[in-house]
């Protein structure tokens, strides 16, 4: 490539890089990233700020030798250098290849080796664990981030503060195509080995749909808690940025921190699963923290009763977004607005919305063929925002993509007024006594139990039945629940083969 011909593919491109760099000349002293550290320092930058930062990571990674295509991958809890990371080998054209923090062992090999990851930066508290799979990993460069300061740096490792400290702030010119892989993030390999989905610079940038029609602002305050490990963190850090918000990150989930930072910092945004919404209601004094709050989004394909209720009852102004998605579609899929349960279609709890406007949603059968108007079916999707395919495995990206739809794996019902109202997962179906039982419809009608704070339910073998359909309860704080009272509940609000044996 010639010099002309970098300047000539920057002229129209989209790419994320560019996005963060015309953030930084409008927005140049707002502030963008806000890092309460687990040392006690906060850590902030702004536009202008950030995005020189990510240049001279960048930069100092090309000194390094990584170039268009390489992964750059990242092992940590959330944190000022994950962010600066997420988007450094993206401004040169290479990929962010991410390493769940929970991994151990032979699944954190795996996805190291599997990724092809070149360099691979860890977390300090997360040091052993890579030093538990260096036999298995010893082509990879190590990279440090000193994030909570418990441990130094190990003998041989690059530090992320000298990329940092020593290069220069220019803009990288790299040539960079809308269909070239940004992030490689893997699935949980619940069914199988781990699945590495390739997001591109498209899918990422496609994120600024998403929360435009969620309704949020660039002068919104975004409390990100999410992991950025998984894709879910990713689009939900992301969007906000390329729309030139302030985001509060965090170091990890603490309710009771959250709270704390919600008033601090006037956040007037979170995008969390139920479980955290549930957990921050139990936190003391709530509602004099939570006064700022203008949106909420829940996801997970689920909306608690009790959760909305208690909601409405400490932050009335607050509205709120039913969203489903996945991984493969690089966080856009549906979207619902609603203030309270009043106001939810046909008052059915698995309501998730309409899709956004680039999205394209059937309801099909195990033939492919559309069902009838509220008949249930595999959900499919198509546009901009489905990912680019699975990495090294071309069999199973064709078989999610047959007859050019990305197949979600996931069932729904669709209205006529075109709402998907979510079932289940496939996987996920209990087949109990020749019944087949959504999990989800058993969680939703449990959810309405005024002493229900979070239920689960999900299948166990069974001699008779197959399987045994089962839940799990946490009772409100200070409320007494007995499995009794459940099982009644239950059959007053269930058909009968949908009530728990357990």
């Amino acid at each position: 490539m010639t010099d002309n011909d970098t300047k000539m593919n920057m002229l129209r491109r989209f790419a994320i890089g560019d996005i963060l760099r015309r953030n930084a000349q409008r927005f140049p002293d707002k502030k963008a990233l806000i890092f309460p550290s687990p040392t006690g320092e906060v850590i902030e930058y702004t536009w202008n700020e950030f995005n020189s930062s990510i240049n001279r990571v960048a930069n100092g990674l090309m000194a390094l030798g990584i170039g268009k295509g390489d992964k750059v991958g990242i092992f940590s809890l959330n944190s000022f250098q994950f962010a600066i990371l997420m988007f450094a080998p993206c401004k040169i054209g290479a990929t962010v290849a991410l390493v769940g923090a929970a991994l151990r062992h032979k699944d954190l090999a795996f996805n190291i080796k599997h990724s092809d990851t070149k360099l691979l930066f860890v977390e300090d508290i997360l040091t052993d664990s890579i030093n538990e799979v260096l036999p298995d990993i010893k082509d990879v460069k190590l990279g440090y981030l000193g994030t909570t300061g418990s441990k130094g740096r190990p003998e041989g490792w690059l530090d992320f503060n000298e990329l940092l400290n020593n290069y220069s702030d220019d803009e990288p010119e790299m040539d960079i195509n809308i269909e070239d892989v940004a992030t490689l993030s893997y699935t949980s390999g619940t069914e199988a080995l781990p699945k590495g989905a390739m997001m591109t610079h498209g899918n990422l940038c496609n994120y600024m749909t998403t929360f435009f029609q969620w309704g949020i602002l660039p002068s919104d305050v975004d409390l990100h808690v999410l992991p950025l490990f998984y894709t879910g963190g990713v689009g939900t850090f992301t969007a906000p940025l390329l729309m030139g918000q302030t985001v509060v990150l965090p170091h990890s989930a603490d309710p009771e921190k959250m709270a704390e930072l919600i008033k601090e910092y006037n956040i007037s945004i979170m995008v969390l699963p139920p479980t955290l919404w549930v957990r921050l209601l139990q936190v003391p004094d709530i509602e004099e923290k939570v006064r700022s709050m203008r949106i909420g989004c829940t996801f997970g394909a689920t909306i608690p009763e009790g959760m909305i209720r208690g909601w409405n009852k400490i932050a009335p102004q607050m509205s709120w977004i039913s969203y489903y998605g996945q991984s493969e579609t690089s966080c856009s899929g549906t979207v619902g607005h609603f203030r309270n349960l009043d106001e939810i279609p046909e008052r059915d709890l698995s309501w998730v919305g309409k899709p956004v406007h680039d999205l394209e949603v059937r309801v099909v059968d195990e033939n492919d063929k559309d069902v009838p108007v509220g008949e249930v079916g595999e959900i499919l999707f198509r546009g901009p925002a489905v990912f680019k395919g699975y990495y090294k495995d071309a069999e199973k990206t064709d078989k999610v993509f047959a007859g050019g739809w990305l197949h979600s794996g996931d069932l729904g019902r669709m209205n006529e007024k075109g709402e998907l109202f979510f079932v289940d997962r496939k996987k996920d179906m209990v087949k109990s006594g020749g019944e087949n039982i959504a999990t989800a419809s058993v969680e939703y009608a449990i959810s309405s139990h005024p002493k229900v704070a979070e239920v689960a339910a999900f299948g166990v073998p069974h001699p008779d039945w197959m399987e045994a359909l089962t839940v799990a309860v946490t009772p409100i704080k200070n409320e007494i629940l007995t499995e009794e009272e459940i099982i009644q509940y239950c059959k007053q609000n269930l058909p009968r083969f949908k009530v728990p044996k357990y």
